[in-house]
C-alpha cells in the first residue's frame, strides 16, 4: 500500500517544516502518527521521534561548527531554550554543543 510516505524526497527540508515534531510531519504527509511509526522503523530503522532527535543534533553540530552561536541554534532549530539544546546534545555527543565551536585564536 502506498502512502504519502513514498513521495517523499527531502526528509531534512519535511522534518523542518514539522518543527521537528512527528505528528506535524505525519498530518503534512497526509498518514497517522502510528503509520509514520510504521514507515520509520522499516526505512530508517527507529522511529520518528529518534530520527528527528538525531537530525536536530547533527544540524546543531554543524551550524555551532561554522560559528553559530547556541542563541541562534536554538531559534533555528525550534528548541525549546539553551539547557534543551545542552541536555539533546549531550545525549546523542556526549559533549556539549560548544565542543564542536571552532577555535578562537589571537
Amino acid at each position: 500500500m502506498k502512502s504519502g510516505l513514498d513521495a517523499v524526497q527531502d526528509w531534512v527540508s519535511l522534518a523542518r517544516k514539522a518543527d521537528f515534531r512527528p505528528s506535524a510531519m505525519a498530518a503534512l504527509s497526509g498518514v497517522s502518527v502510528r503509520q509514520l511509526e510504521r514507515f520509520f522503523t522499516l526505512r530508517f530503522g527507529k522511529p520518528p521521534r529518534r530520527w528527528m532527535r538525531e537530525l536536530r543534533c547533527q544540524l546543531a553540530r554543524d551550524f555551532i561548527s561554522q560559528g553559530w552561536s547556541d542563541k541562534a541554534v536554538v531559534s533555528e532549530l525550534k528548541f525549546a531554550n539553551s539547557a534543551h539544546l545542552c541536555h539533546e546534545f549531550k545525549s546523542i555527543y556526549l559533549a556539549p554543543p560548544q565542543t564542536f565551536a571552532p577555535r578562537q585564536t589571537n
